[in-house]
């Protein structure tokens, strides 16, 4: 009797203990989990390093590029000298501005609200209401209001800065300081959460679904990544190292700066299978095997696509164009922030269009929301 009481407590424990196979699997989760800290560390540090060779880029093109860039980007760390500093206070440039920051006020509410439960959004879709799931655009709809906010309030910022400082002594005032700053450092801060729009239509139709889907794989870039991008950017316009004698020079600086995330958005776009899509510029579906576009690819179509494209890079010819137009030309200051204005508005009010109409298709992913960073 007390034999089989020891076979039968030996037995137990023996049940209870971990197997081999057990122990190297727990052993490699392990491993895994120490791996998780130290990748994400190094991916930290690379990114910063490419964060900081951006800002170089984008310190050292606009002075580069011309002999009239180099006459017009003079540095000035925001201390204005009456030789060199030009800022315009008439309508055309202030008024545009407040135009302009109405316009995307309206583009950041339009996106948040994107493919909403109603008629309106069902029809956007071309499908019914109940196959509307608007969890799964939210992240795109969020980060892309708040990327249209970020040009909202900087024109806001800066129509008021034009219509209200006038003299060297205002320039070199606190208050202008820091209403320049947040009127430049929401573009800075902008390209953030440009970035982290793309990331999102990655995640969505890229980084989770199959390979046979896809054209090409990407490195996925966590919001955190994103974060320090922009962060960095506004600290470096905070701390006066892209400001100017004219402080318009600054936003050229600070587009400059966007220069990672448009490339990242539009190779994102590049990387997926279209049903639409044209010979050389996209990669069409490959309708052969089991291969079926989901309906979010169906609904993207071509035109919003290339809209996409033209929005982002159509600012890219303001930075060599402005130092062109004050220099060599008989415009006024006035007139010549007027037309880069309508050009702005332009390339912002395509990226809006395109935009709304990726968070209305990411609103057909029945497989919920986005994965999370």
């Amino acid at each position: 009797m007390c034999q089989n009481t020891e076979f039968i407590g030996r037995d137990a424990k023996m049940a209870t203990m971990p197997t081999i196979n057990e122990i190297d699997h727990r052993s490699e989760g392990n491993a895994n989990d120490m791996k998780a800290p130290k990748n994400t560390l190094v991916q930290i540090l690379m990114w910063s390093v490419l964060t900081f060779i951006s800002k170089e880029f984008s310190v050292f093109l606009p002075t580069s590029q011309s002999h009239a860039g180099a006459k017009t980007f003079v540095h000035a760390g925001y201390h204005y000298d009456q030789n060199h500093s030009s800022f315009d206070n008439t309508i055309l440039t202030w008024g545009t501005d407040y135009i302009i920051a109405v316009i995307f006020t309206y583009a950041g509410i339009s996106c948040l609200q994107a493919a909403n439960k109603t008629a309106k959004g069902a029809k956007v879709l071309n499908t019914n209401t109940n196959e509307i799931n608007e969890q799964a655009s939210k992240g795109l709809r969020v980060r892309s209001s708040l990327l249209f906010s970020c040009y909202a309030v900087s024109v806001l910022s800066g129509g008021y800065a034009h219509y209200t400082f006038k003299t060297i002594e205002e320039l070199n005032s606190m208050q202008f300081r820091i209403c320049w700053i947040i009127c430049v450092g929401c573009v800075t801060a902008a390209g953030g959460f440009m970035g982290s729009c793309g990331s999102q239509i990655y995640l969505a139709m890229n980084h989770s679904v199959a390979k046979e889907k896809v054209r090409f794989r990407l490195v996925h870039v966590s919001d955190l990544l994103w974060f320090i991008y922009g962060g960095f950017m506004t600290y470096v316009c905070a701390n006066g190292e892209i400001s100017y004698q004219r402080p318009a020079c600054d936003i050229f600086v600070a587009g400059t700066s966007q220069f990672v995330p448009t490339v990242f958005c539009v190779l994102v776009v590049l990387s997926i299978k279209w049903t639409d899509a044209k010979p050389i510029l996209e990669a069409p579906v490959d309708m052969i095997g089991n291969v079926n576009p989901s309906a979010m690819i169906k609904a993207i179509k071509r035109s919003y696509r290339y809209t996409f494209y033209i929005g982002l890079f159509l600012n890219a010819p303001l930075l060599p164009s402005y130092p062109q137009l004050v220099q060599n030309t008989n415009l006024s200051l006035g007139q010549v922030n007027a037309l880069l204005h309508l050009n702005l508005t332009i390339a912002w009010g395509m990226q809006a269009i395109s935009l709304r109409h990726f968070c209305t298709a990411l609103s057909l992913n029945r497989e919920g929301s986005s994965k999370k960073d």
